[in-house]
């Protein structure tokens, strides 16, 4: 690199304006770290200002020169002459000490971007240059950038209450029932107000028992509404994904999609004229098996930016691929990989996930939080936790269509148990009375 960005300027007026008034270093510690200062020299003294003040010491230009010469700093930052041209000719303007701190974090920023691009370049010349390995370096060390960056707390609640009475302003004004995206459940929907931007939903089952259909047909109710959805099928191909959307859609019996022989030419023609409307759907499905983590939020980044999509849906959190001497703690760093890209697009991620086998001895057993598979991290992270229930039924030697949505975890609203009904024809859950779960139990 031939030349390395920095504002020597900006530095030396922040470090006058935190001499002259103190409180002005605690602003800029809200946006600035001491090695964001690009000379070595600034560093120095915006360390020894925070350090004065720590110990309860006012920071002036007597006590900083002490402070410098007794740890025998003084003469390496240009002596007590420079401390003291700090503070000439600076504004007093508290608009220009978030200003300056800004443009000196920004640098900084921009100065790690080009050392990772840097590091990157000299690594993929090496005869031994792993790519699979480069890219996943790279990308991580450029995403910690973009989360280093600090937001500017100076305005306080000042700045951040209108903010929030206007977004509240528009959630009372709005046409839709629901403050976020539709779950494809209704009772789901009135329990959780639908999926939440920021928000992490996990959805939970045992083997065969219902989550990605349920993730299909989430998908299903916002692509008719025109809102871009991105699925990635980690266990399942884009054919088979596509064969439950095309039962859900065209209202042809699932059986006679998966094996055609049984469809009649009224079905065909249903399912043609579904798979027309399904062409439209703004659907993005992505059924690499090998995905990381690091891949997963890359490409789910580009697509909210890229393609406008407003959920993100992953089937299923243990298969990811991550870091990890273990399954627990690889399965939470998918967590906390998924919780930072639905915080930083502000977009909702469902996350479906595995639950632990039953026990032989109470197969039927309600499931609990703490039957996610491998990861208490799942629990912590989830703003909501949704468990899918359906009994095992001995006499037909198979999954009772009549179960319950378990919401065994919301942050913001109630917890408790939806009864739902499975249809087997369009592999879809629907909302039930009580009534209706007694006669699909017995049916």
């Amino acid at each position: 690199m031939n030349s390395v960005p920095m504002v020597p300027q900006f530095e030396r007026d922040l470090l006058g304006h935190c001499l002259t008034e103190n409180t002005a270093f605690l602003e800029a510690q809200q946006v600035l770290a001491s090695e964001d200062f690009g000379l070595s020299s600034h560093r120095v003294i915006f360390l020894a200002i925070g350090a004065l003040l720590e110990w309860g010491r006012p920071a002036t230009l007597a006590t900083l020169v002490q402070y410098l010469h007794q740890r025998g700093e003084l003469d390496g930052i240009g002596g007590a002459a420079y401390i003291a041209s700090l503070t000439e000719g600076i504004s007093r303007s508290r608009i220009a000490v978030r200003s300056y701190a800004k443009a000196i974090a920004e640098k900084a920023r921009l100065r790690r971007f080009l050392q990772v691009i840097h590091r990157a370049s000299e690594e993929g010349e090496s005869a031994s240059a792993n790519l699979e390995e480069l890219l996943s370096g790279t990308e991580e060390a450029l995403l910690e950038i973009r989360a280093s960056e600090q937001s500017d707390n100076g305005g306080g609640l000042a700045s951040a209450l209108p903010e929030l009475l206007g977004r509240m302003e528009r959630e009372r004004t709005r046409t839709s029932d629901l403050l976020g995206l539709p779950t494809g459940l209704e009772s789901m929907d009135t329990l959780t107000r639908g999926f939440q931007p920021g928000e992490i939903t996990v959805a939970g089952a045992r083997s065969g028992v219902g989550k990605s259909c349920l993730m299909c047909q989430a998908a299903a109710a916002n692509c008719r509404r025109e809102t871009p959805v991105l699925l990635f099928s980690l266990e399942m191909s884009r054919q088979q994904l596509l064969r439950r959307l095309l039962a859900e859609e065209s209202a042809v019996p699932f059986p006679r999609i998966a094996d055609p022989r049984w469809a009649s030419e009224s079905d065909m023609r249903a399912i043609d004229e579904a798979a027309a409307r399904i062409a439209k759907w703004p659907l993005h499905i992505v059924d690499d098996s090998t995905l990381s983590v690091e891949k997963l939020t890359a490409v789910a980044r580009l697509a909210v930016r890229r393609d406008g999509v407003k959920l993100v849906a992953v089937d299923y959190c243990q298969i990811v691929s991550a870091q990890g001497r273990d399954e627990r703690l690889r399965v939470a760093a998918v967590s906390r990989g998924l919780t930072r890209l639905a915080k930083d697009e502000d977009v909702p991620v469902l996350a479906l996930s595995q639950l632990a086998r039953a026990d032989r001895s109470s197969p039927n057993r309600r499931p609990m939080m703490s039957d996610l598979r491998e990861s208490s991290q799942l629990e912590n992270d989830a703003h909501v936790i949704a468990l899918l229930h359906r009994e095992w039924d001995e006499e037909e030697g198979r999954l009772s269509s009549a179960g319950e949505l378990i919401i065994a975890k919301q942050r913001s609203g109630e917890t408790g148990a939806l009864p739902i009904i499975f249809n087997r024809r369009s592999l879809t859950f629907e909302s039930c009375s009580p009534r209706q779960e007694g006669m699909a139990r017995a049916s």
